[in-house]
Protein backbone atom coordinates (compact mmCIF):
# COMPACT_ATOMS: atom_id res chain seq x y z
CA UNK A 1 0.00 0.00 0.00
CA UNK A 2 1.20 3.07 -1.07
CA UNK A 3 2.47 5.74 1.88
CA UNK A 4 2.70 10.03 1.31
CA UNK A 5 5.10 11.57 2.95
CA UNK A 6 3.51 13.94 4.89
CA UNK A 7 5.54 17.58 6.71
CA UNK A 8 2.07 18.06 8.46
CA UNK A 9 -1.84 18.39 8.73
CA UNK A 10 -3.00 21.08 9.94
CA UNK A 11 -7.06 23.13 10.74
CA UNK A 12 -9.04 24.75 10.97
CA UNK A 13 -7.55 28.00 9.60
CA UNK A 14 -7.42 30.62 7.18
CA UNK A 15 -6.24 30.46 3.37
CA UNK A 16 -4.53 34.15 3.42
CA UNK A 17 -3.63 34.04 -0.59
CA UNK A 18 -5.62 34.78 -3.87
CA UNK A 19 -9.48 34.00 -4.76
CA UNK A 20 -10.31 31.63 -1.61
CA UNK A 21 -8.87 34.21 0.87
CA UNK A 22 -10.00 34.35 3.65
CA UNK A 23 -12.04 30.01 3.22
CA UNK A 24 -11.87 27.89 5.72
CA UNK A 25 -9.76 25.42 5.37
CA UNK A 26 -7.52 22.41 6.52
CA UNK A 27 -3.91 22.05 5.07
CA UNK A 28 -2.42 18.80 4.28
CA UNK A 29 0.95 19.59 3.80
CA UNK A 30 3.82 17.34 2.02
CA UNK A 31 7.22 17.14 2.42
CA UNK A 32 9.78 17.67 -0.48
CA UNK A 33 10.34 20.02 -3.00
CA UNK A 34 11.89 19.93 -6.68
CA UNK A 35 12.71 23.74 -6.48
CA UNK A 36 14.78 23.54 -3.52
CA UNK A 37 16.20 20.72 -0.98
CA UNK A 38 14.56 22.71 1.99
CA UNK A 39 18.11 22.70 3.72
CA UNK A 40 19.60 25.99 4.88
CA UNK A 41 23.25 24.97 2.86
CA UNK A 42 21.12 25.23 -0.32
CA UNK A 43 19.61 28.25 0.28
CA UNK A 44 22.02 30.59 -1.79
CA UNK A 45 22.16 28.68 -5.18
CA UNK A 46 18.36 27.78 -4.80
CA UNK A 47 15.56 30.18 -6.96
CA UNK A 48 13.32 29.84 -4.01
CA UNK A 49 15.93 31.27 -1.75
CA UNK A 50 13.14 33.41 0.33
CA UNK A 51 11.06 30.11 0.47
CA UNK A 52 9.66 30.30 4.07
CA UNK A 53 8.21 26.93 4.49
CA UNK A 54 9.65 24.00 6.22
CA UNK A 55 8.82 21.12 4.07
CA UNK A 56 11.61 18.65 4.88
CA UNK A 57 11.01 15.70 7.10
CA UNK A 58 7.63 14.39 8.21
CA UNK A 59 5.93 11.16 8.24
CA UNK A 60 5.07 8.25 5.90
CA UNK A 61 0.87 8.06 5.68
CA UNK A 62 -1.12 5.97 3.86
CA UNK A 63 -4.72 7.52 2.02
CA UNK A 64 -6.64 6.22 5.19
CA UNK A 65 -4.12 7.35 7.76
CA UNK A 66 -4.40 10.58 5.81
CA UNK A 67 -7.92 10.87 6.14
CA UNK A 68 -8.61 9.50 9.28
CA UNK A 69 -6.32 12.70 10.53
CA UNK A 70 -8.34 14.72 8.45
CA UNK A 71 -11.62 14.00 9.75
CA UNK A 72 -10.51 14.27 13.56
CA UNK A 73 -9.72 17.55 13.22
CA UNK A 74 -12.89 19.00 10.70
CA UNK A 75 -14.88 20.14 12.94
CA UNK A 76 -17.31 21.24 10.19
CA UNK A 77 -14.20 22.68 7.80
CA UNK A 78 -14.86 20.64 4.29
CA UNK A 79 -11.82 22.07 1.69
CA UNK A 80 -8.57 20.54 2.23
CA UNK A 81 -5.67 22.56 0.34
CA UNK A 82 -3.04 19.94 -1.12
CA UNK A 83 0.07 22.07 -0.31
CA UNK A 84 4.08 21.37 0.21
CA UNK A 85 6.93 21.48 -1.24
CA UNK A 86 5.85 20.54 -3.73
CA UNK A 87 3.08 18.18 -3.71
CA UNK A 88 2.44 16.85 -7.51
CA UNK A 89 5.88 15.15 -6.65
CA UNK A 90 3.68 12.61 -4.59
CA UNK A 91 -0.48 13.18 -4.85
CA UNK A 92 -2.11 10.24 -7.27
CA UNK A 93 -5.51 9.32 -7.95
CA UNK A 94 -6.18 6.84 -5.38
CA UNK A 95 -5.10 9.59 -2.84
CA UNK A 96 -7.51 11.93 -4.39
CA UNK A 97 -10.15 9.23 -4.97
CA UNK A 98 -9.91 8.91 -1.07
CA UNK A 99 -10.01 11.99 -0.22
CA UNK A 100 -13.75 12.71 -1.94
CA UNK A 101 -14.87 9.76 -0.99
CA UNK A 102 -14.28 11.26 2.41
CA UNK A 103 -16.76 14.10 1.41
CA UNK A 104 -13.44 16.92 1.22
CA UNK A 105 -13.55 19.53 -1.47
CA UNK A 106 -9.69 19.84 -3.14
CA UNK A 107 -7.68 22.23 -3.69
CA UNK A 108 -4.78 22.80 -4.85
CA UNK A 109 -1.11 25.09 -4.82
CA UNK A 110 1.66 23.79 -6.62
CA UNK A 111 4.67 25.23 -8.69
CA UNK A 112 3.11 24.48 -11.95
CA UNK A 113 6.55 22.33 -12.79
CA UNK A 114 4.15 18.92 -13.08
CA UNK A 115 1.11 18.17 -15.46
CA UNK A 116 -2.34 16.96 -13.98
CA UNK A 117 -3.47 15.03 -16.55
CA UNK A 118 -6.42 12.80 -15.41
CA UNK A 119 -6.17 14.14 -11.63
CA UNK A 120 -7.40 17.97 -12.90
CA UNK A 121 -10.50 17.13 -12.43
CA UNK A 122 -10.32 16.34 -8.84
CA UNK A 123 -9.60 20.24 -7.92
CA UNK A 124 -11.89 22.62 -7.88
CA UNK A 125 -9.05 25.18 -7.13
CA UNK A 126 -5.95 25.04 -8.12
CA UNK A 127 -3.23 27.76 -7.38
CA UNK A 128 0.29 27.84 -8.99
CA UNK A 129 3.28 30.27 -8.31
CA UNK A 130 5.74 29.27 -10.69
CA UNK A 131 8.98 28.78 -10.07
CA UNK A 132 10.14 28.21 -13.56
CA UNK A 133 9.60 30.00 -16.84
CA UNK A 134 6.49 29.15 -18.87
CA UNK A 135 8.04 26.48 -21.54
CA UNK A 136 9.14 24.78 -18.76
CA UNK A 137 5.63 25.01 -16.66
CA UNK A 138 3.61 21.57 -17.45
CA UNK A 139 0.48 22.51 -15.95
CA UNK A 140 -2.66 22.67 -17.85
CA UNK A 141 -4.36 25.49 -16.12
CA UNK A 142 -4.93 26.98 -12.82
CA UNK A 143 -7.65 29.31 -11.13
CA UNK A 144 -5.02 31.86 -9.89
CA UNK A 145 -1.79 32.70 -10.87
CA UNK A 146 0.40 34.28 -8.32
CA UNK A 147 3.66 36.08 -9.57
CA UNK A 148 6.14 37.12 -6.65
CA UNK A 149 6.99 40.97 -6.95
CA UNK A 150 9.98 41.87 -7.69
CA UNK A 151 10.29 39.17 -10.09
CA UNK A 152 12.81 36.53 -9.00
CA UNK A 153 13.94 36.51 -12.69
CA UNK A 154 13.46 37.76 -16.38
CA UNK A 155 11.20 34.04 -17.23
CA UNK A 156 8.99 34.37 -14.37
CA UNK A 157 6.71 37.29 -15.15
CA UNK A 158 3.39 39.07 -15.38
CA UNK A 159 4.03 39.23 -19.22
CA UNK A 160 5.75 35.95 -19.35
CA UNK A 161 2.27 34.05 -18.61
CA UNK A 162 -0.42 36.21 -19.27
CA UNK A 163 -1.32 33.77 -21.73
CA UNK A 164 -1.74 30.98 -19.74
CA UNK A 165 -5.01 29.19 -19.09
CA UNK A 166 -5.93 30.67 -15.71
CA UNK A 167 -8.97 32.60 -13.83
CA UNK A 168 -7.47 34.85 -11.45
CA UNK A 169 -3.67 36.56 -11.97
CA UNK A 170 -2.19 37.68 -8.53
CA UNK A 171 0.94 39.65 -7.84
CA UNK A 172 2.74 39.27 -4.23
CA UNK A 173 5.14 41.17 -2.83
CA UNK A 174 8.82 39.40 -2.69
CA UNK A 175 9.51 41.00 0.98
CA UNK A 176 7.44 43.30 3.32
CA UNK A 177 9.48 46.50 2.36
CA UNK A 178 8.23 45.66 -1.11
CA UNK A 179 4.44 46.14 -0.83
CA UNK A 180 4.68 49.95 -2.60
CA UNK A 181 6.17 48.55 -5.49
CA UNK A 182 3.88 45.99 -6.08
CA UNK A 183 1.00 48.06 -5.34
CA UNK A 184 2.65 50.51 -8.00
CA UNK A 185 3.15 47.90 -10.87
CA UNK A 186 -0.67 46.74 -9.82
CA UNK A 187 -1.76 50.24 -10.67
CA UNK A 188 -0.35 50.07 -14.33
CA UNK A 189 -1.80 46.99 -14.87
CA UNK A 190 -5.11 46.79 -13.30
CA UNK A 191 -5.62 43.07 -14.09
CA UNK A 192 -4.05 42.10 -11.65
CA UNK A 193 -4.74 41.78 -7.95
CA UNK A 194 -3.18 42.13 -4.90
CA UNK A 195 -2.39 38.69 -2.87
CA UNK A 196 -1.75 39.83 0.89
CA UNK A 197 -0.91 36.46 2.74
CA UNK A 198 -3.78 37.32 5.10
CA UNK A 199 -2.18 34.59 7.49
CA UNK A 200 0.86 36.38 8.24
CA UNK A 201 -1.50 39.67 9.18
CA UNK A 202 -3.64 37.05 11.41
CA UNK A 203 -0.57 35.33 12.87
CA UNK A 204 -2.68 32.14 12.79
CA UNK A 205 -0.67 28.67 12.52
CA UNK A 206 1.45 29.17 9.88
CA UNK A 207 3.31 32.10 10.85
CA UNK A 208 3.40 31.36 14.15
CA UNK A 209 5.39 27.98 13.16
CA UNK A 210 7.67 29.59 10.80
CA UNK A 211 8.39 33.09 12.45
CA UNK A 212 11.35 32.09 13.01
CA UNK A 213 12.77 30.99 9.45
CA UNK A 214 10.84 34.78 8.15
CA UNK A 215 12.81 36.56 10.97
CA UNK A 216 16.16 35.20 9.52
CA UNK A 217 14.71 35.73 5.82
CA UNK A 218 14.22 39.26 6.79
CA UNK A 219 18.26 39.22 7.12
CA UNK A 220 18.74 38.14 4.15
CA UNK A 221 16.51 40.21 2.14
CA UNK A 222 18.87 43.06 4.09
CA UNK A 223 21.56 41.70 2.41
CA UNK A 224 20.43 41.31 -0.95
Amino acid sequence: MKKYKVKEIFGPTIQGEGSSLGKAVLFLRFSGCNRWSGKEEDRAKSICYFCDTDFLGGDLLTADEICNKLNEIKENMTTVVLSGGEPTLQINEDLLKKLKENGFNLHLETNGSRELGNMLHYFEHISMSPKQGINETKLEQASDIKILYPFINDSITYEAFKQFKVTNFYLQPLWDSNKQQTLDYIYKNPKLKLSPQLHKYLELKWYQKHHGRIMVLQEIRKKK
